[in-house]
């Protein structure tokens, strides 16, 4: 157990990873050392660096690294004691010169905004960036007994410490919030003497969250004015790193900075700072005597491609690395599924998910497919966008790790990328999003449903067939992703997921594969006549699939047959409630189909 706590203390803090041991900083979990990169990090020129990385990929712990190293003492800047004996064993310590330079010599203001936002109130989403001002200012409490702050700073420190208590309806206290982050860098700057460096992590979190809402610009406007002041306006500032998933310099929050950098996924200099390579994975296994399991780790969780590398999801990693630990299991996991919070995506892919269909089967039956490529992007617009097929969604996709780049580009445009899916658990993470925007959870979902039940109920089979064939069109080729897929099963869950996602029915009046008569009725279900629960009707519907599109209509017509010949009699003695037997044979040919359907009085 001891071994399992180690391994993950790693993703949470830099700082976790030591505790103090009769006066030495001991190392007390496994780390993967990417302190190599603090120095191109800290000297790309840039003034204000921007990484855009999926979530999971170790964003917060490098910029927590980042922190630790640069962090002056706060009693005893002249002291780098700490930092000696907790960097000494990493990378970095081999360029003594940049270590020598600045190792605990600049003042950090670190930042997160990853639990910030809100879709219910701009007070909320207000409220969650006074809760991280408010955490960030109590990381600098030595501030209170600074000789370098006035009695005024220190009081605006107290405010920052407990913004979580005040009324942020208040337009003073909004503007103060605005200012928060560019007070707390003037005071890190008058205790040290030193400009500041900035690390803000996750800073389009609270974008994402509000860009559903109608009071998204006016929230958008307070929080661009809070990074403004603090990166645009104050002199303070040495040089800012931020983090995220998607660049959206179009939302104007970085407008007019200059000596603005953004590293994308395609920039081979920084490739492997985020996730872990191979060797990485395959050190930390030999570490563990877990190598017999490398193959599942690269079938599971390798398989994106960032600039010249391929790269593992460290958060995958760690958790089943973890899990294999403690002989939980050697079943692997999607883990990703579990923390990533991707819903604008599956948003705009809910809205219209016949849309996408074609792009997806070809994705999950592991196959490339070249999609519009936006780098910048606006959340407004995203959500908002006319256009059926929502270009930016692939983006989205792209950006926030549901998919990767395929090494080969052969057959892109301008503006344009081929993408893939990275290995099995977002593959199986994919699948879950796709089959929620086609169930009772997606209202769209449930309208072109609820017009299929509706047809079977009004014994409209002209009508039915239609919608049975447009839904064919737009869902099956996402279901029938699987080599050897019994085709009338395929065609049996489609029906039966598409009546039992919107039937409101009891559980005792509707049933699949039920034992009846002298066989099995594949989907049968009760439904009042007339608004009369004592005058039933039931629906049996028996599913063939036709060798080609000619035997449609024979294959409907042996449906209806079977279905007299071996259910009917077992059916009518067991719902004796039901005056009307509506019988059903649907006949499947690809995406195409035929119903027949034959009524009997009883």
């Amino acid at each position: 157990m001891q071994q399992k706590l180690k391994i993950m203390s790693g993703i949470i803090s830099f700082d976790s990873l030591f505790t103090l041991k009769q006066g030495r900083w001991i190392q007390m979990g496994y780390y993967v050392d990417k302190t190599r990169f603090l120095e191109p990090v800290y000297n790309d020129g840039a003034y204000v660096t921007l990484y855009t990385r999926p979530r999971r990929f170790g964003k917060s712990l490098f910029l927590s690294m980042m922190n630790s190293f640069f962090s002056p003492n706060p009693i005893d800047p002249s002291d780098i004691s700490k930092h000696q004996q907790i960097f000494s064993n990493f990378d970095i310590y081999k360029d003594q010169s940049f270590c020598n330079e600045h190792m605990g010599q600049h003042p950090v203001l670190h930042i997160t905004f990853a639990s910030c936002g809100s879709s219910k109130s701009k007070e909320m989403s207000l409220r969650g960036l006074a809760n991280a001002v408010s955490l960030c200012a109590k990381n600098y409490k030595f501030l209170l007994d600074s000789n370098a702050l006035s009695k005024y700073d220190k009081d605006d420190f107290n405010d920052f410490v407990h913004f979580y208590n005040l009324d942020l309806n208040n337009s003073s206290v909004e503007s103060k919030l605005e200012m928060s982050l560019s007070l707390l860098c003037d005071m890190l700057f008058a205790h040290f003497g030193h400009k500041v460096i900035v690390l803000i992590d996750e800073y389009d979190t609270p974008l994402a969250k509000a860009s559903t809402t109608d009071y998204y610009y006016d929230f958008k406007e307070t929080y661009a004015s809070m990074l403004e002041k603090l990166l645009k306006i104050n002199t303070h500032v040495e040089k800012a790193i931020v983090t995220g998933c998607l660049r959206v310099a179009k939302e104007s929050i970085f407008t007019g900075l200059n000596n603005f950098l953004a590293i994308d996924y395609d920039n081979p200099t920084y490739s492997s700072v985020f996730g872990f390579t191979t060797d990485e994975v395959n050190t930390l296994l030999s570490q563990f005597n877990l190598q017999e399991h490398f193959e599942t780790y690269k079938s599971w969780y390798d398989g994106y491609y960032f600039g010249k590398d391929e790269i593992y999801c460290p958060w995958d990693v760690i958790n089943y690395t973890h899990q294999l630990l403690g002989k939980e299991s050697t079943k692997p996991i999607a883990y990703w599924n579990h923390s990533s919070s991707n819903d604008l995506a599956m948003l705009a892919f809910s809205n219209d998910p016949d849309a996408y269909v074609a792009g997806f089967e070809k994705l999950l039956k592991g196959q490339s497919v070249v999609v519009p490529y936006y780098i910048d992007m606006n959340y407004k617009i995203i959500e908002n966008n006319d256009n059926p097929q929502n270009p930016y969604l692939w983006s989205i996709l792209y950006m926030t790790g549901y998919l990767t780049k395929d090494k080969d580009q052969v057959g892109c445009n301008d503006n344009e990328i081929k993408v893939r899916i990275p290995n099995r658990c977002v593959y199986q993470c994919l699948k879950d999003q796709i089959d929620k925007s086609f169930s009772a959870a997606n209202p769209v979902y449930v309208k072109k449903a609820s017009d299929i039940a509706k047809c079977f109920k009004d014994d409209n089979a002209a009508i039915l067939e239609l919608k049975i064939n447009q839904a064919l069109n737009a869902y099956v080729s996402v279901y029938d992703i699987q080599k050897g897929t019994d085709k009338e099963s395929l065609y049996h869950a489609f029906l039966n997921g598409t009546l039992s996602a919107v039937l409101n029915v009891p559980n005792d009046s509707y049933a699949s594969n039920l034992e009846i008569g002298n066989g099995r009725a594949d989907i049968l279900f009760l439904t009042d006549l007339e608004n009369n629960p004592k005058n039933k009707k039931c629906v049996i519907i028996e599913c063939k699939v036709a060798n080609s599109e000619k035997d449609l209509d024979s294959k409907a017509i042996a449906a209806v047959k079977q279905v007299k010949d071996k259910y009917l009699k077992g059916v009518v003695d067991k719902y004796r409630a039901a005056t009307k037997v509506a019988i059903y044979g649907i006949a499947f040919y690809k995406k195409e189909c035929r119903v027949n359907l034959e009524i009997v009085i009883v």
